[in-house]
């Protein structure tokens, strides 16, 4: 079951565009920052020195697409503001079409509904964990090899006193805070892929789906405490806007998993 649907989404032309762009958009994201950084460098070398100060270059992780460090942070709002939209494109939608055509009641009637449930949940997470990993994984070691040597954290690490417990840590620990906000944005991702699934399998109509997706998503991302503060390092929030904001996206991903379950597996009828 599980090699079917990877096979149907190697097949789909859709779903290869938007996972190549998902790729894509961190590179631009990291382009516009070597821009900024090294172009006058590379136009005036001689008014350097021959060489750019480690202190006034941008550190690896500082650098890196999470980190939100790009002019008009473009390139950020294009991957997180409308990330269900791209995660229903590549894979979450599939069962509207199947509903549509009425492909759907053949695969229940070929497979037990609990397993192919489980299969498509378990794909709904990962492969939107795997893309945005590999994805932002790949941008953040070519981050360490352009901003090599890099220290500047654009000011914040010269006032450490006004900073929070967590941001003092994060510019003590940079890599390894880097690192593990990229696992945990991963990990929204995945969840986000999960709750887009879940509409799916509660409302199958394209223009229902899409809307409230979108919608659920970008409330948590303009909230007080807003979803974005799990996704960003070297910032000034802390845990006591972080925690409130994960509990409350992981138990709307809960509610509505739990529901599409139940839903299509004791009451919704061939």
């Amino acid at each position: 079951m599980l090699i079917s649907e990877l096979y149907r989404i190697v097949r789909n032309k859709k779903s290869i565009f938007f996972i190549v762009l998902l790729f894509v958009i961190p590179f631009v994201d990291l382009s516009m920052n070597v821009y900024v950084s090294f172009f006058d460098y590379w136009l005036h070398p001689e008014a350097y020195g021959g060489k750019l100060s480690k202190e006034n270059l941008l550190h690896p992780a500082f650098a890196s697409f999470l980190s939100g460090t790009s002019q008009g942070h473009v390139a950020q709002m294009l991957l997180i503001w409308i990330l269900p939209l791209y995660l229903l494109l590549i894979y979450s939608d599939f069962y509207i079409l199947e509903k549509k055509i009425g492909y759907s009641n053949i695969v229940f009637s070929k497979v037990s509904r609990n397993i192919l449930l489980k299969t498509r949940f378990l794909l709904s997470f990962f492969l939107p964990f795997i893309i945005i990993l590999s994805s932002l994984l790949l941008n953040f070691v070519l981050s360490l090899i352009v901003f090599k040597g890099g220290q500047s954290f654009m000011g914040l690490e010269m006032y450490p006193d006004h900073n929070g417990i967590l941001l003092s840590l994060s510019l003590k620990h940079p890599n390894i805070t880097y690192t593990i906000y990229l696992l945990v944005f991963s990990t929204l991702a995945g969840c986000c892929g999960l709750l887009c699934s879940a509409l799916s399998l509660l409302l199958p109509n394209y223009k229902y789906v899409y809307p409230t997706s979108f919608f659920i998503w970008i409330i948590q991302i303009m909230l007080p405490n807003s979803l974005t503060y799990l996704m960003q390092p070297f910032i000034e929030y802390g845990f006591e806007e972080i925690i409130p904001a994960s509990i409350l996206f992981i138990s709307i991903v809960f509610i509505f998993s739990l529901l599409a379950w139940r839903y299509k597996v004791k009451f919704d009828e061939l």
